[in-house]
């Protein structure tokens, strides 16, 4: 069963959703007492790094995420606070992976929405004015072309993230939640 985390911020009905549709077993998750129940987590994202990071906190989340060593996926906001520092609000996000969110370029429209092309060839939804850039030891398992090359996804161990939104991204998105509900068994 597949985790879904409840922290006041992200989208955990579209989430699970998605889930339900693909017939991905899932609950949604409010206290880090539950981790032992679940074989993996999304983390889903919407709002503010800094707001985000304090509902964590506040809840005890931040020391659970960090010792976390299932499967890990975190969406858009939830991929971005598994960096070091968002420049959102000057938030220190968790630190898991190595490297800094910055607001997309002035050369751009913000927020980055809609539909866009990923390196791998398949179409993404995106909603986000803030990009994760991973230091030189992460590199990024998919990138969009935004003004700039943007980091779309990053891996490190056992955490995940994509910048974009599987639950809304039709069958792209479908085949990633499949793909990460495998490594869940």
């Amino acid at each position: 069963m597949i985790g879904i985390l409840r922290y006041n911020a992200g989208n955990t009905g579209s989430v699970q959703r998605a889930l339900a549709r693909l017939n991905i077993t899932s609950k949604i998750i409010e206290n880090p007492m539950e981790l032992e129940s679940i074989s993996g987590m999304i983390f889903p994202g919407a709002g503010a790094a800094g707001s985000a990071m304090a509902r964590l906190s506040e809840l005890g989340w931040t020391d659970a995420i960090r010792s976390y060593t299932k499967p890990f996926l975190g969406l858009c906001l939830g991929m971005q606070l598994l960096f070091e520092f968002s420049e959102e609000n000057d938030t220190e996000c968790l630190g898991i992976i190595k490297g800094n969110v910055r607001e997309l370029p002035d050369n751009v429209t913000k927020p980055h929405m809609g539909w866009n092309k990923l390196s791998t060839g398949e179409y993404a939804y995106f909603v986000h004015s803030y990009a994760c850039k991973p230091s030189n030891q992460i590199t990024s398992t998919m990138t969009v072309q935004y003004g700039e090359s943007i980091c779309a996804g990053v891996q490190q161990d056992n955490f995940f993230g994509v910048q974009w939104h599987p639950e809304k991204s039709g069958d792209a998105g479908d085949r990633y939640l499949l793909s990460f509900a495998s490594l869940c068994r």
